[in-house]
């Protein structure tokens, strides 16, 4: 009786300690890491310009061991942060561009609905004439609802609406000194992690207990070897998917299929997506190209498929290439991550979530932790 009761008394400390680390979980990155995230980012990009920075200590026995951090972290912020700001600007403005353009191509939704209705109507005529007229007149019905309730101030072009869209942009300026405060942050922060990172390590090691001492490195080692081997994997993955979709909307515009003034847009607005797990480019590409056949415009619905082809069969050909091999987490798994992120946290919880799954199973791979049993 009394070892049933010890059996019960661990479990039941366990599912509490289970619970309330799921509790501080949820409470840090539902409150706290918008406030953390400065100094986490720019601690994870003082690792990276650790081994750069040794070399140099080696070359100049450490008497410019400040100087070259400080060096370094304005180069990568030369080299790489004034380019993404760039670049982002231009891609910022093709983006406002592009909606204009939606919101113009919004007026021909309702003769793009009868033009369905009559698509639909003309696949049903195989139907018995009784069951044609009651099916057609539901049918009819229902569009014709759709199209008495589309109104185009739904899309922001009332004048309300637009005055609501001044406030957003408004209220977005008045966050601008924020983001900026925080950059500078960030940037500081960066200079001194880089500097004292040999410092600050030890003090958090000398904290830890005895048999924990190795955790951080195991940390590093499943940052550098498992997280920013896959998010580098999969950045290049992007950038092949984007250059493939840059061409095959370049030749589907030089055929007069595709407009040629959001080539690019479109493209990496498809290749964000395609990276996404479970979504991939087909939840674009397909909705497009079936509404182009339903347009009548067959030549450019083919012209979409082919490029979802080709896209599809590199992308499985070079994947395991390039990532080297599935990271072993089951598609449910990383659907449901996807799923509970979102929810809990928001859009940038699509990626906590998912990473988080990845690090836990780095860890119960490598026995830090035993949460499932391995094959």
């Amino acid at each position: 009786m009394q070892e049933k009761t010890k059996k019960q008394l661990s479990f039941l400390i366990g599912l509490a300690t289970i619970v309330v680390v799921l509790a501080l979980y949820y409470v840090f990155f539902k409150y706290l890491f918008p406030f953390a995230a400065p100094f986490l980012i720019s601690f994870l990009f003082a690792v990276i310009l650790q081994k750069p920075l040794r070399f140099l200590d080696k070359k100049t026995n450490k008497k410019c061991h400040g100087l070259l951090s400080v060096l370094l972290v304005l180069v990568c912020i030369a080299l790489v942060l004034v380019p993404i700001i760039l670049i982002l600007a231009n891609v910022g403005r093709e983006i406002a561009d592009f909606a204009r353009y939606l919101m113009g191509q919004m007026s021909d939704f309702p003769a793009f609905l009868a033009t369905l209705q009559n698509e639909i109507l003309n696949l049903l005529k195989f139907l018995p004439d009784q069951v044609y007229n009651s099916v057609s007149e539901t049918i009819t019905n229902f569009f014709a609802g759709l199209s008495n309730d589309f109104d185009l101030s739904k899309f922001g072009l009332n004048g309300n609406s637009i005055t609501s869209g001044v406030s957003g942009v408004v209220s977005v300026v008045k966050n601008v000194p924020s983001i900026l405060l925080s950059l500078v942050i960030g940037i500081i922060a960066w200079i001194f992690f880089t500097k004292d990172y040999n410092y600050i390590v030890g003090f958090i090691k000398r904290q830890l207990p005895d048999g924990k001492k190795n955790i951080l490195v195991e940390i590093k080692q499943v940052f550098t070897h498992t997280i920013l081997k896959m998010l580098r994997a999969y950045g290049i993955i992007m950038l092949i998917t984007f250059c493939e979709l840059s061409l095959g909307l370049g030749i589907l515009s030089a055929m007069n299929l595709v407009s040629k003034n959001y080539i690019f847009v479109i493209a990496l607005a498809i290749a964000v997506f395609d990276i996404l797990p479970v979504a991939g480019s087909g939840g674009i590409l397909i909705p497009w190209a079936l509404i182009s056949a339903v347009m009548g415009d067959f030549s450019r619905c083919v012209g979409l498929l082919i490029i979802y082809v080709v896209i599809s069969v590199i992308r499985q050909y070079i994947e395991p290439k390039i990532v080297g091999g599935t990271l072993g987490v089951n598609p449910i798994i990383t659907l449901a991550g996807l799923y509970f992120g979102l929810k809990l946290f928001g859009f940038m919880g699509m990626f906590i979530v998912p990473l988080t799954i990845v690090t836990l199973k780095a860890f119960n791979d490598t026995g830090r932790l035993h949460l499932w049993k391995n094959e």
